[in-house]
């Protein structure tokens, strides 16, 4: 059996392990590097260079270093059309990811490594006295935030930090409630301004102006307000608000028989999450083999949430069920996490941490 796998993420390379583990023919579809994008914001301080979160994995079996354009169910065959060529296979996995939502011009997104890396270069060439706008109090820009902060406590530069929040609450997309008044003591402590039912309209003359009117100057806005679906075209599948691709309980995209979703690229209930991507990738992979008969079960959702928020190195929030704790734990599990995730990446060996 033959399968195509689209993208070389968390879901990515755990849907290839999987496949390599029962003896599947492998062939994969995207860039030649892994980028580690849970740790991004530590590009912006400095923490961390590029290079350091996007690392070549060592694929056992053919990589087709091309993005993935379209991908087209015929009969018991799939095709995974290319901007160079067509490959052929009898499934499917497509975890390409997805792509910043950005509605406003004049802004600068933060989602992949080619993203902080600008940033930087615009960061620096500003100078120490930056006024920066961070829009979107979600994990991104919390953690942009709070990395920001650290190089001024830490006596590198004297940013002007602020956050620009659509929703009436900070952190809405987050499930967990208790963790909000948290966030709001930890912004305080960090000297991190925020304003809530602030919805930008436009960017322009060094003024964010937001839907009511408002200014704010800023010489430069980092976007981290949402993503959206791939621009991946897929004819037999069902695509969800924003692009993300609709899927079954078996993670099989709706409309399609044998092409799965794995990872943000999905419509899925579970967590946009690493680990939850990991998991539908070696999913898919055990459901096309028969391995897994049950419909896909998600272990990281709204009721049941596990993540950890980090504001620079000392500080963050560890978010556990319906627990919230501040303090240093956040920062130290994600430098563990991190260690341990790129090295399953550079041996293209990635398991999820929660079996599926």
């Amino acid at each position: 059996m033959r399968v195509a796998i689209v993208g070389t993420g968390f879901g990515g390379l755990s849907a290839a392990t999987a496949a390599e583990k029962y003896g599947l023919e492998i062939v994969q579809v995207g860039p030649p590097r892994f980028e580690y994008l849970p740790s991004l914001a530590k590009i912006l301080s400095g923490r961390r260079r590029p290079e350091d979160l996007a690392v070549k994995p060592s694929f056992r079996w053919d990589l087709v270093p091309e993005k993935a354009l379209k991908v087209i169910e015929e009969g018991n065959k799939v095709k995974v059309v290319t901007e160079g060529e067509v490959i052929e296979a009898d499934y499917a996995v497509l975890a390409p990811g997805s792509e910043p939502w950005m509605p406003v011009q004049g802004v600068l997104p933060l989602y992949r490594v080619s993203h902080a890396r600008e940033i930087k270069r615009r960061l620096d060439e500003i100078g120490e006295g930056a006024r920066i706008a961070i829009v979107g109090s979600g994990l991104v820009g919390l953690e942009a935030a709070g990395e920001l902060a650290w190089t001024r406590e830490a006596g590198l530069t004297d940013y002007e930090i602020f956050i620009l929040e659509g929703a009436p609450e900070l952190a809405p997309t987050l499930p967990c409630k208790k963790v909000r008044p948290l966030i709001a003591k930890l912004l305080k402590k960090h000297k991190i301004k925020y304003y809530l039912n602030t919805l930008v309209s436009k960017v322009e003359d060094g003024k964010v102006i937001s839907k009511d009117g408002k200014e704010f100057d800023a010489d430069l806005v980092i976007w981290a307000a949402g993503v959206q679906g791939p621009s991946l075209e897929v004819p037999c599948a069902t695509k969800a608000r924003r692009g993300f691709i609709e899927v079954d309980e078996y993670l099989r995209a709706k409309g399609c028989k044998r092409i799965y979703v794995a990872g943000d690229a999905s419509s899925s209930k579970s967590l946009k999450m690493a680990e939850e991507a990991m998991r539908h990738g070696w999913y898919a992979i055990l459901h096309m083999i028969k391995e897994k008969k049950e419909p896909y079960e998600p272990f990281l959702t709204a009721q049941n949430t596990i993540c950890f928020i980090s504001l620079g190195p000392k500080d963050g929030v560890s978010v556990i069920r319906r627990t919230a704790i501040p303090g240093r734990l956040a920062p130290l599990v994600k430098d563990v996490l991190e260690k341990m995730m790129i090295s399953m990446a550079k041996r293209a060996k990635m398991r999820p941490p929660i079996p599926v």
